[in-house]
């Protein structure tokens, strides 16, 4: 029960995602699944886009624009959601610490958003569905990231991690990722949004170097 006092934004993620992917589970074998009006499909946020320097913004336009939200809680099989929401818990747990559930909230959505804008800038026209919180996850990299540049922060000692380690062994993990989704990006795999991912990394890093208070814990 203390946990999930401490930990409430984080379940509350936790939450939506698995009812959704649950849903789906469910709803999969009529051939729509439940999430499908809340992908995110880059072609039509373009278009949406353009529809708006047009003035011709409509009510299908803001669905659209609302997908850049909606993507971050789909999920697309079990290692999907399993993964995500572990690296969530990782780095969403030690951005909650130090910086309280409203900067958790804010740095979630915000690099959620960045991620989804993000993958339509790589692929403008693209309709293939994005969906995952990864770009949401990668923003909390970032945050992490940069609260670690800038201050000297308690060492890491959440589950899974077996015992405290140094905070720069974790910033190594996060930019090891984003090298990670820059190679992926440059060999143009299939099916993983490299453009959310870095997206979201880019956005949480902003956020952590400019915007945000001193962590609680930060020397």
């Amino acid at each position: 029960f203390r946990l999930l006092k401490e930990c409430w934004p984080i379940a509350i993620i936790f939450s939506i995602c698995i009812v959704i992917f649950a849903l789906d589970v469910f709803t999969r074998a009529s051939g729509i699944p439940f999430s499908a009006p809340y992908m995110m499909f880059p072609g039509y946020v373009t278009e949406a886009w353009d529809h708006v320097l047009a003035g011709t913004f409509s009510t299908e336009d803001w669905r659209a624009f609302s997908s850049l939200v909606s993507y971050a809680f789909l999920h697309g099989n079990l290692s999907h959601i399993f993964f995500n929401l572990l690296f969530i818990w990782i780095f969403g747990s030690l951005v909650l610490r130090e910086l309280g559930a409203i900067w958790f909230f804010i740095a979630y959505f915000i690099t959620a958003i960045a991620g989804g804008i993000g993958q339509t800038l790589l692929d403008p026209d693209s309709l293939i569905p994005t969906l995952g919180a990864s770009g949401a996850l990668m923003g909390l990299e970032g945050v992490y990231f940069g609260m670690a540049l800038r201050w000297r922060l308690p060492k890491p000692d959440v589950w899974p991690i077996a015992e405290p380690i140094p905070q720069e062994r974790l910033m190594i993990f996060a930019g090891f990722g984003v090298l990670v989704d820059i190679s992926g990006l440059i060999g143009s795999a299939e099916n993983i949004a490299y453009g959310a991912h870095l997206g979201g990394f880019i956005a949480g890093f902003f956020l952590s170097t400019t915007l945000i208070p001193r962590p609680k814990n930060a020397q």
